[in-house]
């Protein structure tokens, strides 16, 4: 499975690709602002991106990450200090992951929705670290808490 990440910090961005890896997954590159991150949907859509909401460019991760969903079948993934930015909808994204996070609640992340995707269902109960879009918990049968 290969993963965009969209983060305006590179030193996040490098070590979240490094994370992508320890769970066995592949990073496809990182963006900074919403343009690199459109650019890089549209060469070669990856299968999930991981999308701050504050980019370089200001507060457009929900932008991108609703056209990573809707436009590219992108399963997008917000990462965020403040879920209140996250629109009611999630903006098409499968759930959001709260900075700051840690390496074994985004790997657990990571390896849970790559197996919903892989399998079409959640292969067990969603990670504590992983705030699942109603909508998405419904397409994968995720049992409420």
């Amino acid at each position: 499975m290969r993963i965009l990440v969209v983060e305006d910090e590179a030193l996040l961005a490098a070590e979240l690709e490094f994370m992508i890896e320890d769970a066995g997954l592949t990073p496809s590159g990182f963006a900074l602002d919403s343009a690199e991150a459109r650019a890089l949907l549209e060469a070669s859509p990856p299968d999930m991106a991981l999308v701050d909401v504050h980019l370089l460019d200001g507060p457009t991760g929900v932008d991108v990450a609703r056209e990573a969903a809707l436009t590219h079948g992108v399963v997008a993934v917000f990462m965020t200090a403040n879920r209140k930015r996250i629109p009611e909808d999630f903006a098409g994204a499968c759930g959001a992951i709260s900075k700051p996070y840690t390496s074994w609640g985004m790997t657990a992340a990571l390896r849970f929705i790559a197996g919903c995707v892989r399998e079409g269902r959640a292969p067990g109960p969603a990670p504590a670290s992983l705030e699942l879009a109603p909508d998405w918990a419904q397409r994968w049968s995720v049992a409420a808490e």
